[in-house]
C-alpha cells in the first residue's frame, strides 16, 4: 500500500465529510447541497429518520413562533469559507500535520414562491468554488485533485422546497454537463439524506433564552448521529441571534467513498466530533448574515488493500472552522 497516496486520499473524504456533517452552519435551509443524484432527477425519499426537534426551555415573555418568511425574487448571495487541520498517525507513525487549503464556495438562492401553508420554494446555484492560500506540504497531485473536486461544483444548481420551520419536502437537482463519475457517485450517495442537513425551528412559541435540540443520523458514506442544542441568544426587531453546540457519533462500520483509492477498504472504529457556532439571521431572509462554527473531531479507522493481508490502523485529529456571509 502506497501509503502517502492512501493518506492523502484520507485528507480528501475527510474535508468531505467535515463540510458535509456540519449542521448547515446553523441555518434551516443552507444547501450545502453537494448531494444530487442525476441531472433533473427528483431527490430520493431518505432512508432514515426526519430531524427530531424538542424544546428544552421556551425562554422569557414576550415568545412568538418562529416562523420563515423570506422575500421571494430577491437573490441573495453566499460565501462559505472553510479551514481545517489535520494530524494522521498509521500504524504508531504519525505524519507531518496536513496543511488542507482553504476551500472557498459561493452559491446564490432566490425563493420563487410561497404557498398557502407557508412551503418555501427556492432554488440555488454554485457560482464559483475553489482553494486559496498555502498549501503547505499537501502534494501537488493531492491539491489538484482537490481544486478540480470544488470547480466541479461550478454549475451546479437545483430546486427545492421546505416548510417554513425548516424541514426540507424534497427537490430536484441539476448537475453539471462535465460532471466526472467520482461526482456522481458522490452526490448519488449523499442524496439519500437530504432531509438530514435541515436545522428546524422548535413549532412551540420561544423567547430570549429558549432552547432546543435537534437530532438527526446522516450518511455520507459513513452513518453519523447528530444532536444539535440551539439557544436563542437574542430576538429583537426581527433579527435573531443564535448559538449552537454540537455533539456527533458514530458506531464501527465500514465506509465507501468514490475518494478513496480502487480496492481500499476502510472500516470506521471509532469517531467522535464536538463544536460550537453561532449566527445571526433574519427569518424575512433564506440565509443567514453570517455564521460561524468550530469543530474538532477523532476518528480511528483500520484499511486494507485488496489481496493484501496487511492492515492499517488509522488515527485522525482535525479541527475545522466554517465562516458563512451573505448578503
Amino acid at each position: 500500500m502506497k501509503k502517502r497516496q492512501f493518506i492523502a486520499s484520507l485528507c480528501l473524504v475527510s474535508a468531505g465529510w467535515a463540510i458535509e456533517l456540519s449542521p448547515a452552519s446553523l441555518s434551516a435551509e443552507t444547501p450545502l447541497v453537494v448531494q444530487q443524484p442525476a441531472p433533473g432527477v427528483s431527490a430520493p425519499a431518505p432512508n432514515s429518520k426526519s430531524p427530531q426537534v424538542e424544546l428544552l426551555n421556551p425562554g422569557v415573555e414576550p415568545r412568538q413562533e418562529l416562523r420563515l418568511k423570506p422575500a421571494i425574487d430577491v437573490k441573495e448571495t453566499t460565501v462559505m469559507t472553510v479551514k481545517m487541520d489535520m494530524e494522521i498517525s498509521a500504524s504508531g507513525r504519525s505524519s507531518p500535520a496536513a496543511k488542507i487549503p482553504v476551500s472557498v464556495m459561493t452559491f446564490e438562492t432566490k425563493v420563487t414562491k410561497i404557498d398557502p401553508n407557508g412551503d418555501i420554494h427556492y432554488e440555488f446555484a454554485y457560482t464559483n468554488s475553489d482553494i486559496v492560500g498555502d498549501t503547505g506540504n499537501m502534494p501537488p497531485a493531492v491539491r489538484d485533485a482537490m481544486r478540480s473536486a470544488l470547480k466541479s461544483m461550478v454549475g451546479m444548481k437545483g430546486s427545492f422546497i421546505m416548510d417554513n420551520r425548516g424541514f426540507n419536502k424534497g427537490g430536484n437537482f441539476i448537475l453539471p454537463e462535465k460532471a466526472d463519475n467520482n461526482l456522481k457517485q458522490m452526490v448519488g450517495q449523499m442524496s439519500k439524506s437530504l432531509e438530514q442537513l435541515a436545522s428546524p425551528l422548535p413549532a412551540e412559541a420561544v423567547g430570549k433564552g429558549a432552547k432546543w435540540r435537534v437530532s438527526s443520523s446522516s450518511d455520507f458514506g459513513m452513518n453519523v448521529n447528530n444532536i444539535a442544542t440551539y439557544e436563542l441568544a437574542s430576538w429583537q426587531d426581527g433579527v435573531a441571534s443564535l448559538n449552537v453546540s454540537i455533539e456527533q457519533q458514530a458506531k464501527p462500520q465500514n465506509i465507501t467513498s468514490p475518494q478513496l483509492p480502487p480496492g481500499t477498504t476502510l472500516t470506521l472504529k471509532s469517531f467522535a466530533s464536538q463544536g460550537r457556532g453561532a449566527a445571526t439571521r433574519r427569518l424575512d431572509r433564506l440565509m443567514p448574515f453570517r455564521s460561524t462554527e468550530s469543530v474538532s473531531s477523532n476518528s480511528e479507522m483500520s484499511a486494507k488493500n485488496a489481496g493484501s493481508s496487511q492492515e492499517l490502523t488509522i488515527t485522525t485529529k482535525m479541527a475545522m472552522e466554517m465562516t458563512l456571509e451573505s448578503k
